[in-house]
């Protein structure tokens, strides 16, 4: 008892330590946030400014003959191919080393100081010559000299009429902002492209052991839109060192979200709509080649196709609404409720992007999306790990059922080769797990210890089956070496089931340790106090409850009171007086109760089970030395009645033998071959005395009795019927 109270102050000191562990973690967490986005400067280390000048007023425009003042940024009309010229005069302040930015829309520019061509972005320069260009920044370098000189820029448009505001500043600083706005959407895409790489190798690997086959297709698309938001980004002039090949590696990236979006989704709803899915997929993939052939042919270019793949990519985002609405309607969605919610944000913030692509302001192309998949990340894989725990439960369970199958199954067996212990081992479990839910909230236990007391509880005697039977079924008193083999039962048991690991824990400990005595006085190893496990001293008090309320041969079974005095005079010796009060205190409230009916077994109505009657029998012919042809075999058909009785199948059982005292011999044979005549494939008739059988009627109704009955009369007038109960025998009569 201290030692359980020792272990209980442990875990509490263990938890407290866990919980004020999160709480410091959780404050760390708040600190770095509120150090990350409080804008309060006070007393704190300045940093500097990295800004640089704008140089966004004092421009005029001109287009086609006709000049006007302009503000940057802008956008205007205009054809397709048409020229349109900015003019302006540099600000005073240039300075040698200063550099000015300006960001090309697809657009072709040169950029002119004093007439001079200081920067140019053309088709030309570019190796494949294409008329739609890669948006990118234009650096061109300024002097002291410049100062006040005039600025030109021409810009042919290809696409949209739009002109982007203008930088400039020491050094790279023109850069700053650029790269400051760029590097958020730059890291996010970076995270999303590792964990993508990440869950697709764990995936990979996982795939064999678990069924994650959405997180790896979620890998692939985090990875393609890792790569899109690299090929859009504003500085991929730092990224790569052929800019111009996002060319084609922008547009393949975002034509294939489409295929890898349906792809996932359909793995997330367990392929309940393969087929919408596989046309979505096949039609987005047959587009993205389409529009790659005739890039190549130079029919089309990869811009004006792109608009062909995206009416594929809101397909597949109207066929995943669809879908999670159908589920929804079908209450199926719930299945996947975590990832429902982020696919559903991931295809808001997807058509987002989408109409930002065809935005003249849209600029910071992938930053919503990014988060997006680190969110889509996130519930996957919270959803998959919660299914997997769910399945892992699922199994546990059918693992657990089996087991306790199995082990039911075996209990049943030990009962059945012991003819004086009937139902026992179920009864020892029902008992131990009523006696540890009373004690649960004194030594914590929980529901699932509760139920693995009555499992162990159930197998604690399964050593039983290697105890010989003229050991184990000897009506009279065991001699010293009987009875030093029969107190081998428990080691065993212990070994037989070490073999299989201690799956149920505690389940080795009870085998062992259950017939152990408070005060040192029992076996195997003598322990004592709370060196005995306390699954073992449970065990002892309910073993020797369903012994004290069952009948014996030699005795009727006990009163109620003489129970009560029997626990209380053995308090302290043979039990732990601690858990002795537990049980006086279920049995004064009523709580504890035998489950036996005059110390026969009962089932789950409180009716005497006809297997427990027909052992009972034999128990008493038995003892009174009645010259029982074959008793295993009576013990077997118990065994057998059991079973069925469980499943609520039903045997019903009665003695056949012959009232004729001339021809005793002849009468018996005439009798037995009518019986064996009647019987049916699933009955049982078995020889239970030189002039007497036992049949049993499997699942027989009132009619098919009377029936068999009526034929053995029929055939022979001196057939003798002995029922197991005087109801019956009122009921058919003898």
């Amino acid at each position: 008892m201290k030692a359980d109270r020792k272990k209980m102050i442990n875990k509490i000191f263990e938890d407290m330590l866990l919980i004020g562990a999160l709480f410091v973690m959780f404050i760390t967490a708040l600190i770095m946030i509120l150090a990350m986005f409080d804008r309060e400067p006070e007393k704190e280390a300045y940093a500097g400014s990295f800004e640089a000048n704008s140089f966004n007023e004092g421009w005029v425009l001109e287009q086609e003959g006709i000049r006007y003042a302009v503000e940057l940024p802008l956008t205007y009309d205009v054809k397709k191919g048409a020229t349109v010229t900015l003019s302006n005069t540099l600000p005073n302040d240039v300075d040698n080393g200063m550099e000015l930015l300006f960001r090309s829309k697809m657009q072709e520019v040169y950029i002119y100081v004093d007439g001079e061509l200081r920067s140019s972005y053309t088709s030309e320069q570019l190796a494949a010559k294409p008329y739609y260009l890669p948006s990118t920044y234009l650096v061109a370098d300024l002097s002291k000299e410049d100062a006040g000189k005039e600025i030109k820029i021409v810009v042919e448009s290809r696409s949209k009429g739009v002109l982007c505001e203008i930088k400039y500043g020491n050094g790279n600083n023109a850069w700053f902002r650029v790269l400051k706005n760029g590097l958020r959407v730059n890291i996010i895409a970076t995270v999303v492209l590792m964990m993508g790489i990440g869950l697709c190798v764990g995936s990979t690997i996982l795939n064999k052991a678990y069924d994650i086959k959405a997180p790896r297709a979620l890998s692939l698309l985090m990875i393609d839109v890792a790569f899109w938001v690299f090929s859009e980004s504003d500085i991929r002039q730092f990224i790569f060192r052929r800019p111009s090949f996002s060319l084609y590696f922008a547009y393949l990236s975002v034509e294939l979200m489409a295929v890898l979006s349906a792809m996932f989704v359909d793995e997330v709803q367990h392929k309940r709509y393969h087929k919408r899915y596989l046309i979505v997929e096949a039609a987005a993939f047959i587009q993205l080649i389409v529009n790659v052939v005739l890039h190549i042919a130079g029919i089309r270019e990869l811009h004006t196709t792109i608009s062909f793949s995206h009416i594929w990519v809101a397909a597949c985002a109207g066929v995943t609404i669809a879908s999670i609405v159908e589920d929804f309607i079908r209450k199926r969605a719930k299945e996947y409720i975590i990832t429902t919610i982020a696919i559903i944000g991931f295809v808001i913030v997807s058509g987002a992007e989408l109409v930002g692509f065809y935005s003249s302001n849209y600029r910071s192309f992938g930053s919503f999306v990014s988060s997006a998949m680190l969110i889509l990340m996130i519930g996957t894989v919270a959803q998959t790990i919660y299914d997997e725990i769910k399945r892992s439960k699922i199994r546990e369970k059918t693992r657990t059922a089996m087991a306790i199958s199995t082990i039911e199954t075996i209990a049943g067996a030990i009962d059945a080769r012991d003819e004086y212990t009937g139902g026992h081992s179920e009864r020892v479990g029902l008992y131990a797990s009523r006696i540890a839910r009373e004690m649960a909230a004194d030594y914590d236990l929980t529901e699932e210890d509760i139920l693995r007391v009555h499992y162990i509880g159930l197998v604690h005697d399964i050593g039983k089956i290697g105890v010989a039977d003229n050991v184990l079924n000897k009506s009279g008193k065991l001699s010293e070496e009987e009875f030093s083999l029969m107190k081998k039962h428990s080691e065993i048991g212990y070994e037989i089931m070490s073999s299989m690991g201690d799956g149920i824990k505690g389940l080795l400990d009870g085998i062992k340790y259950h017939h152990e005595r408070f005060d040192g006085q029992g076996y195997p190893d003598g322990l004592s106090d709370t060196d005995i496990p306390l699954i073992a001293r449970v065990l002892a008090l309910a073993d020797s409850y369903d012994a004290m309320t069952s009948n014996r041969v030699y005795r009727k079974r006990l009163t109620d009171e003489q129970v009560r005095e029997e626990f209380i005079k053995c308090s302290g010796t043979q039990f732990d007086p601690a858990l002795t009060e537990i049980v006086l205190r279920l049995l004064d409230k009523g709580e504890l109760k035998a489950s036996t009916v005059e110390g026969l077994d009962t089932d789950e109505n409180g009716d005497i089970r006809v297997s427990s009657l027909l052992e009972t029998r034999l128990q008493v012919d038995m003892h009174e030395r009645k010259d029982i042809s074959n008793p295993a075999h009576v013990r077997m058909l118990c065994y057998i009645i059991k079973l069925m009785e469980k499943k609520g199948k039903k045997y019903t059982v009665f003695f056949v033998g012959t009232n004729d005292d001339t021809d005793r011999e002849g009468t018996w044979k005439a009798i037995r071959e009518s019986v064996r005549a009647s019987i049916g494939p699933h009955d049982v008739n078995i020889k239970y005395t030189r002039y007497s059988n036992v049949v049993a009627l499997y699942d027989a109704n009132d009619e098919r009795i009377r029936g068999f009955i009526a034929g053995l009369k029929k055939t022979n007038p001196e057939t003798g019927i002995e029922w197991l109960t005087e109801d019956y025998a009122e009921k058919f009569g003898n």
